[in-house]
């Protein structure tokens, strides 16, 4: 990661700790993380947080999206946000998996002023005979 193109982030609450640590270790001059130093902030504050520290802001989640007016957002931070769900319970939300994953993204450059980089993490467990289905249908319409 270039300490240069963001050496600010705040990490809403749901980070995880392991993410903000390695963040810091990549070389971010500050990482603000709202559970050590706002906890329990609501969600548009800290959107103007991250826009008043020009600072990329990096989420679980979107629900401040609709308390905020479209010129806030249009003109706002940089997000990455980061969502998972697991097969039968929360194991893909292993803070390791987020800490590879989010780390992946600053590392290769994949956030620039003005996006939103969404990465969804979904695991889901089939048998053989629901994944066939679905895939026969698809090749008789090919036929």
């Amino acid at each position: 990661m270039s300490a240069n193109k963001y050496s600010r982030v705040v990490a809403d609450e749901n980070v995880p700790r392991e993410v903000v640590e390695r963040l810091r270790e990549l070389g971010c001059k500050e990482v603000f993380w709202i559970s050590e130093s706002g906890p329990g902030i609501s969600d548009p504050e800290v959107w103007r947080l991250a826009s008043a520290k020009q600072a990329l802001l990096l989420t679980g989640d979107m629900r401040f999206l609709p308390q905020l007016q479209e010129n806030e957002y249009l003109n706002g931070p940089p997000v990455v946000e980061y969502s998972a769900n697991g097969f039968s319970k929360s194991e893909l939300q292993d803070p390791r998996v987020a800490t590879f994953l989010i780390c992946w993204v600053f590392e290769n450059g994949h956030h620039g002023a003005g996006e939103h980089v969404r990465l969804t993490v979904e695991g889901i467990a089939r048998t053989r005979r629901q994944i066939w289905g679905p895939e026969k249908a698809r090749r008789k319409r090919q036929a």
